[in-house]
């Protein structure tokens, strides 16, 4: 049931994006069940909750070059998931017998500058996530895409769904993918949310950040100095 890679995935191009999602590698050897990485714990916490804020300490390359600081509370039941090829801030996921449900990864995007300029860039940035995506899903339909918010932040997203499995257990995968700038337009970051038809909560693309758990962890997102 293990979606196969066909390559890996960087997205680069138009000289103003450098994104490596490793995370979908990652992530396809998982939703039909796997083995949990240890779970890691970062910044403070509820009874419920775990704050993880990003810090430059330990960051090198593009992601000291692309570094922004921000913040969001996840539950404890979730597991913060390291990056052995550094490629993107953080991953949490929440996950059931080791099978995916949902979970966030936190990269990064090049901006075009402004914020004036950064709209003219969203689509493009979109169709080449959709291009990284149909290397890993051959069925994958974009269904929707445009302005969204995240708390108070203005940002671009589109939506795809797609399969993985054999024909007689597949599992549908929804994604959401959010390019979120800074107030000025001048960095930002990139809030890739996926989960699986194996949560109860979700049914559609449209679900994720709004039905499940990734709401609260959504509503929690910001900017930090």
């Amino acid at each position: 049931m293990t979606a196969k890679p066909k390559s890996p995935l960087v997205l680069a191009g138009c000289g103003c994006v450098s994104f490596i999602l490793a995370l979908i590698l990652f992530v396809a050897a998982y939703f039909a069940g796997g083995s949990h990485l240890p779970s890691l714990t970062s910044g403070s916490s509820t009874d419920d909750t775990v704050v993880y804020r990003n810090t430059r300490e330990g960051r090198t390359g593009k992601l000291a070059e692309n570094y922004m600081g921000f913040e969001f509370r996840y539950p404890k039941t979730w597991v913060l998931k390291p990056d052995p090829d550094a490629a993107n801030f953080v991953t949490v996921e929440r996950a059931v017998d080791g099978k995916t449900y949902e979970n966030l990864n936190v990269g990064y995007f090049s901006t075009a500058g402004s914020t004036e300029k950064n709209q003219t860039l969203y689509p493009a940035l979109i169709a080449q996530f959709q291009s990284q995506f149909e290397q890993q899903f051959h069925d994958l339909k974009k269904v929707g895409e445009g302005a969204t918010k995240v708390g108070s932040y203005d940002g671009w997203e589109g939506l795809f769904t797609s399969t993985t499995g054999d024909d007689d257990k597949k599992v549908n995968i929804y994604t959401r993918v959010i390019l979120l700038p800074n107030a000025d337009g001048t960095k930002g970051v990139t809030l890739l949310m996926m989960g699986t038809s194996l949560c109860p909560d979700l049914s559609a693309a449209e679900d994720l950040g709004k039905k499940g758990e990734l709401p609260g962890v959504l509503e929690s997102f910001k900017f930090a100095e």
